[in-house]
């Protein structure tokens, strides 16, 4: 069969030989940027949730977990572009130099002004956004005013005693009992099978050694002296309801004063002792009794000051064209 190759086509061939050195040598386009809401045609993207995350961590807002931050970071740019143009509505203008004075205030709160822009450097991020936050918080406010919007918190000494009670008997702060162990392995190198055996079982009379010469914990190695390369681990504090049933019975029987074992293991040959136990009791949080039932009363406000002004939230949400571009968490 005859090959047809025309000025054309090798015109084309040439070009496209240009061309491809020039597509592997140009730079690569920055990763796409996940879009995840948009709200009256402005876009909400992950790496914009990301700095808000980082924001917030700035301002000493905590959450359970990294869910939770990323959640209330994603809600509260939307009712940031909620708020936004909610003001662009009414035709509400935010004073600029009470942004600055907002600001001002919260950098006295966080040891001046340089160390305040230091944390959000440390974090990638610039006043403007920070200066963005406290404009929507006043956007909010005045919003809120307008609207007779006054939330009025009130707590009561049973709901304080309720919420202490329950951190109380939380079963992370009661006393928890201890083993505390102490081993020593004898490695087998990676020999042959047939080889692997014998020096099992070597190593086995050497830890039968070791078990006969053992006074209690402390004794572990002088026991082991005069023995080729034993491994003898310090005190570990582990947790009995996670020890293996047969190994636990075995620890009790054996009591502090012998050792458990010949133990046959991936490793080689292990013996286990017994050292006895540590009760360990979970400190309350920081502060006198006292002062936890103020924190405790200061959260309760603040949970029910946010509910509220969700609910005033909401209402505004409705009047915002808001499409998800992610599932909704």
């Amino acid at each position: 069969m005859t090959r047809i190759f025309t000025k054309r086509m090798a015109t084309g061939a040439l070009a496209l030989a240009l061309l491809l050195p020039a597509l592997a040598l140009a730079p690569r386009p920055a990763l796409a940027v996940k879009v995840l809401a948009v709200v009256n045609d402005l876009p909400i993207t992950d790496f914009d949730v990301r700095q808000r995350m980082k924001l917030h961590r700035v301002l000493g807002m905590r959450f359970p977990s990294t869910a939770a931050a990323r959640k209330r970071a994603l809600q509260s740019l939307i009712d940031d572009a909620v708020l936004m143009a909610e003001a662009r509505r009414r035709g509400m203008q935010v004073d600029e130099t009470r942004v600055e004075a907002a600001v001002r205030n919260m950098a006295r709160g966080m040891g001046g002004m340089e160390k305040l822009k230091g944390a959000l450097r440390k974090q990638g991020l610039g006043m403007d956004q920070l200066r963005q936050f406290v404009r929507a918080q006043m956007i909010f406010r005045a919003i809120a005013a307008r609207n007779g919007f006054k939330p009025r918190v009130t707590v009561s000494e049973a709901e304080v005693r309720r919420r202490l009670n329950k951190i109380l008997s939380d079963p992370r702060l009661k006393p928890i009992t201890i083993w505390r162990l102490r081993q020593a392995m004898l490695p087998v190198e990676k020999v042959s099978p047939v080889m692997r055996d014998q020096l099992l079982l070597a190593r086995a009379v050497e830890a039968q050694q070791i078990m006969r010469n053992y006074r209690g914990c402390s004794s572990l190695k002088r026991a082991a002296a005069g023995i080729f390369n034993v491994q003898v681990s310090r005190v570990i504090e582990a947790d009995p309801r996670k020890l293996p049933p047969p190994l636990k019975k075995a620890l009790k029987k054996a009591g502090t004063k012998r050792l458990v074992g010949p133990i046959r293991t991936p490793r080689g040959i292990q013996v286990i002792g017994f050292c006895g136990t540590r009760t360990i009791k979970p400190k309350l949080p920081a502060g006198t009794k006292e002062q936890l039932r103020e924190r405790l009363r200061a959260s309760l406000e603040q949970e029910k000051l946010s509910r509220q002004v969700e609910i005033f939230m909401k209402k505004l949400r409705r009047k915002a064209i808001i499409e998800w571009r992610t599932k909704r968490s």
